[in-house]
């Protein structure tokens, strides 16, 4: 299943439910206690590992060796060759299997044993308790009931785990009608060494695994990824305090988009304006001649980027601002693509490009 979500995996939101419907919808925001009683109700713990062997591959050793012979028992009734070989091969595997494997360790669910991933002995394992000590200690001091707690759970049986905590109160862009935006900061950690602990500042709802990934990349776009150094994760107050710097530098990457935001709401754009942007946005090949079928595809093109413009997600006064907004939704809903995954990855790998080229051109064309 696309969300990764199984039997094992528990996650809660609020208000508002998931896309595919599972967990637990609360209507109000959660203490820490009932969140994680509901997402994380058990802990990762490392278990050893140790070298299994084929009794069948041992047994075929000594097959040559012993060519018919035979031993006697305790009571002095020889034992055939078969019973030889079974014994001495289950001997040497009950010798092999209490070999420790040093280099390895295996993580598993405290619940029911159920395994999470064999990693390197190396790998510093933060469990479910000290992700929710450091999502609390964001609500301290100043921060004390800014913050709430939005979504958490786990994926894959357990092996990804989330907190997704959001501010209390909407940022508003002034100039935007429609510019109340949530944003969230998300703690992910991957009990199955696959991914690293990290603090991420992110506008994507993490609901599901694809919702996951979208947050890291994300993320990574906007460069609000912080990894936790793996030196400091055994030090919970060390810990607490990167949370704490990687949450101020959330609160940064928030201020700097309300200012960017707002100083392209207060570029007005006319509809002549307008049409002359989306010339340029998506532009009719000059000098060649053209197909019919090329020209219906960019008439189109045009045609799904003004029902973006004018859609209620951009109503309000027409401003630069509005133009990008249009341009990032065509980009990411309407424009065509070759493949689900080359649309995947421009709405999102490649956003920065495409955002990039959408603002210089609204600047351009606005004088902003």
């Amino acid at each position: 299943m696309a969300h990764e979500i199984t039997s094992r995996d528990n996650l809660f939101t609020v208000r508002q439910a998931a896309w595919h419907g599972l967990g637990n919808v609360l209507s109000e925001y959660p203490m820490r206690e009932e969140a994680q009683k509901i997402a994380h109700p058990w802990e990762p713990v490392a278990e050893p590992v140790y070298r299994g062997l084929d009794i069948a591959a041992v047994r075929g050793r000594f097959e040559d060796v012993l060519d018919g012979a035979t031993e006697a028992d305790e009571h002095g009734e020889p034992w055939p060759t078969e019973r030889l070989l079974d014994s001495m091969a289950a001997e040497v595997t009950r010798e092999q299997e209490a070999r420790l494997i040093e280099q390895a360790r295996l993580n598993a669910r405290s619940d029911d044993g159920y395994p999470l991933g064999v990693v390197n002995s190396t790998f510093e394992l933060v469990t479910n308790t000290e992700m929710w000590d450091i999502a609390e200690a964001l609500q301290t001091g100043d921060d004390r009931g800014d913050v709430m707690f939005e979504t958490g759970g786990s994926l894959k049986g357990g092996r990804k785990v989330w907190i997704l905590i959001r501010l209390k109160d909407p940022v508003h862009v002034n100039g935007d009608p429609r510019g109340a935006t949530i944003p969230y900061y998300a703690l992910q950690n991957a009990h199955d060494g696959s991914g690293s602990f990290r603090g991420q500042a992110t506008f994507t709802r993490i609901v599901c695994d694809n919702t996951a990934q979208a947050a890291d990349l994300d993320a990574q776009m906007r460069g609000t990824e912080f990894e936790f150094q793996a030196n400091h994760t055994k030090n919970v107050a060390r810990r607490i305090e990167e949370a704490r710097a990687a949450l101020a530098g959330w609160r940064q990457s928030v201020d700097d988009w309300v200012l960017f935001s707002e100083h392209m709401a207060a570029f007005p754009v006319s509809s002549h304006q307008a049409a002359e942007y989306l010339e340029r946005f998506i532009p009719m090949p000059k000098g060649e001649i053209i197909s019919d079928i090329v020209r219906a595809n960019i008439e189109q093109a045009r045609a799904q980027w003004t029902g973006h413009l004018n859609s209620v997600t951009c109503e309000g006064p027409r401003s630069a601002l509005t133009l990008v907004n249009a341009s990032i939704e065509y980009s990411q809903h309407s424009r065509k693509a070759m493949s689900a995954e080359s649309a995947f990855k421009r709405a999102y790998l490649d956003k920065s490009r495409l955002t990039a080229k959408a603002v210089e051109l609204a600047r351009a064309v606005a004088g902003a």
